[in-house]
């Protein structure tokens, strides 16, 4: 009895194999996410010649490729300016957020870049004049302050005007990756997003004397936790 039971377990795990082989299974990696396709591969190519994965779109607008792309040039440009920035700050406070923003911003690049190559797709070089421009902008205030001695209040300002500027062009980012269903790629626009807000509220609080940062951060934190329950629970 025992035996046959054995036998009738062991058939029953090869033929959900068999199933499973014919859907479009890909192969994960250590993260458990799809192992990204090499750039200019046919999508839902594995590394490792799996077949295609069923519940990603065959193509890629090429309008959320070239944001991929744009916003990727701004995040570079940031991680350029950062250490200026926190170099000229005042409050130890702030050269700390600055600091812990650039690491994040450096994880930006990489998420962006891998977004694109587990699409199958190569990131375009584009220019991203607005954050340029901003960037232009915190120059004046560093060159400014070297001269007047001023507090951190103008830039803070600049970081702020720069945090709005990612968070109003990864939002919709974001909105079109969940509707063309690219899961992992909405994961990765999502993670970058809910730091940008995130740096965008510390740096509010810190311009407005709220600190000391640490505080801060676990208050901020604890509320963004406390909005993600509630919003899962209307869901």
């Amino acid at each position: 009895m025992r035996r046959e039971s054995m036998r009738k377990a062991s058939n029953a795990r090869s033929a959900k194999k068999q199933r499973m082989g014919g859907v479009g299974m890909v192969t994960k990696g250590s993260s458990g996410r799809p192992k990204a396709s090499p750039p200019g591969a046919p999508r839902g190519h594995t590394r490792e010649n799996q077949t295609t994965s069923t519940n990603v779109p065959a193509e890629v607008p090429r309008n959320f490729l070239h944001k991929l792309g744009e916003m990727h040039t701004a995040e570079k440009e940031l991680t350029l300016a950062l250490p200026l920035v926190a170099k000229a700050a005042k409050s130890k406070d702030l050269k700390t957020l600055l600091g812990i923003h650039l690491k994040e911003t450096k994880g930006h690049v990489k998420a962006l870049e891998s977004a694109a190559e587990s699409l199958g797709k190569k990131l375009p070089s584009k220019s991203c004049k607005q954050m340029t421009k901003l960037i232009k902008e915190g120059v004046k205030v560093i060159a400014k302050r070297l001269v007047s001695g001023d507090k951190d209040q103008e830039l803070i300002g600049v970081g702020r005007k720069i945090e709005q500027f990612e968070i109003e062009n990864y939002t919709p980012l974001v909105a079109e990756a969940e509707r063309l269903e690219f899961t992992h790629e909405t994961a990765l626009l999502t993670s970058i997003l809910n730091q940008e807000k995130l740096a965008n509220e510390l740096l509010g609080a810190l311009g407005q004397g709220k600190g000391p940062l640490d505080k801060l951060v676990k208050k901020v934190v604890l509320e963004h936790a406390g909005a993600s329950t509630s919003s899962a629970r209307a869901a």
